[in-house]
């Protein structure tokens, strides 16, 4: 019984594909799973004191006091009722700075008057990350697809098998070599 023989033009391309299309169908799936509102980017808006935070929240309280400062004794500038929805930028202590530049230069709302959201912004890295795998698996899978002796190339410039002896490239090729006990007596 006769074997065929992966060589490079048939076997590597079919992996390139395999891997290229699964980085391809990553990307894809987790940007079908985010909303548009996820992508948003987080408001100008410096955190002099604490910790800088993008996060979507909603009120639920009846009625909430927005104020200028983090403490019970500052100015109330305007209130919010249950449901409103507000973007979280700052976070100090029990008191959250909420984007509300039209009402004031700062507003606060107490932290344990909102509620976090399910759908929450995308951090920087995440979004970096589901862009570099929908451009690495796009271009792979084409470059796969049409230019398949790229891929050979690349993978000798990486494992850098260009400079090496004919004898030494056997040892780390990307090709199957034969194998006595893996393909038997021939």
């Amino acid at each position: 019984m006769h074997k065929p023989q992966l060589t490079q033009s048939s076997g590597l391309p079919r992996v390139s594909i395999a891997i290229f299309g699964m980085f391809l169908a990553i990307a894809l799936l987790n940007l079908i799973q985010t909303s548009m509102s996820q992508w948003s980017p987080r408001p100008g808006i410096e955190c002099d004191n604490g910790e800088t935070v993008h996060r979507y929240a909603e009120v639920n309280a009846t009625r909430v006091n927005i104020r200028d400062l983090p403490t019970v004794f500052s100015n109330v500038l305007t209130q919010k009722t249950a449901p409103d929805q507000v973007t979280v930028v700052c976070e100090f202590g029990v008191w959250s700075r909420i984007d509300l530049l039209e009402i004031g230069p700062e507003t606060w709302i107490s932290t344990g008057l909102i509620t976090l959201l399910p759908e929450q912004p995308l951090a920087g890295r995440m979004k970096l990350v589901y862009l570099g795998l929908l451009v690495v698996g796009g271009l792979g899978l084409l470059m796969a697809l049409y230019r398949p002796h790229w891929i050979s190339k690349a993978v000798d410039l990486l494992l850098q098998t260009q400079e090496l002896p004919a004898h030494a490239k056997p040892l780390i090729s990307t090709t199957p070599q034969y194998h006595p006990v893996r393909d038997g007596n021939r």
